[in-house]
């Protein structure tokens, strides 16, 4: 169900679970406004990676790319990373009877300064996330979760020294991650880690 809320309503949800003052306008000059302008993007892209909510998928056909010659042994195809990509989940076959068709393993590495798929499946589609800025097509789970995402990485600004408080907002944001099989499953099949941000200040 596609939420009826707007990006003051996120913000301003995001302050309440923090504990400060609301604000009456994203473009207002107030220490609260500021922070969650300066976080929003990060705090979107990243929700959008930590779980597939289905008004962010969207399914790509690959583009083969030439192959790395120090990789050629271990894979047979190499396909480029989708513009707009935030996390690819599901590498498979293009049509019945392709070669590899059916779901794949596959890595994500970096050539040339591009990043690139490989995999062993011929004509390769992929199933990914994608960045969706527009707030009237997000849902009301990621609504409440985008709302807490943002919370925990504006706290750190806001609250200054406090770090019990940001470590609480962290796990009030993993709370409201949906539970499904495959949470964890991420680029090249590993676990989900959190963020450095949060990381190098204690907070995760």
């Amino acid at each position: 169900m596609a939420a009826t809320v707007g990006k003051l309503d996120i913000c301003n949800m995001a302050l309440g679970f923090i504990g400060t003052r609301t604000i009456a306008s994203p473009d207002e000059r107030t220490p609260e406004a500021i922070q969650c302008g300066l976080y929003w993007d990060t705090a979107r892209r990243a929700a959008l990676r930590d779980f597939p909510y289905g008004f962010a998928q969207k399914r790509f056909v690959l583009a083969e790319k030439p192959m790395p010659e120090v990789y050629a042994r271990e894979w047979r195809f190499c396909y480029g990373l989708p513009d707009g990509c935030l996390k690819l989940h599901r590498v498979h076959g293009g049509r019945a009877g392709s070669l590899g068709a059916g779901d794949a393993p596959f890595r994500i590495v970096e050539d040339g300064g591009r990043s690139v798929i490989l995999c062993s499946v011929e004509q390769a589609l992929a199933d990914c996330s994608v960045d969706v800025e527009d707030v009237s097509l997000w849902d009301e789970l990621f609504v409440l979760a985008m709302a807490r995402r943002l919370a925990a990485l504006i706290a750190v600004p806001l609250l200054k020294n406090n770090p019990g408080k940001v470590q609480e907002l962290v796990q009030l944001y993993q709370q409201a991650v949906p539970q499904a099989d495959g949470q964890d499953a991420s680029e090249g099949r590993e676990r989900r880690t959190a963020d450095a941000w949060l990381l190098a200040r204690g907070a995760w």
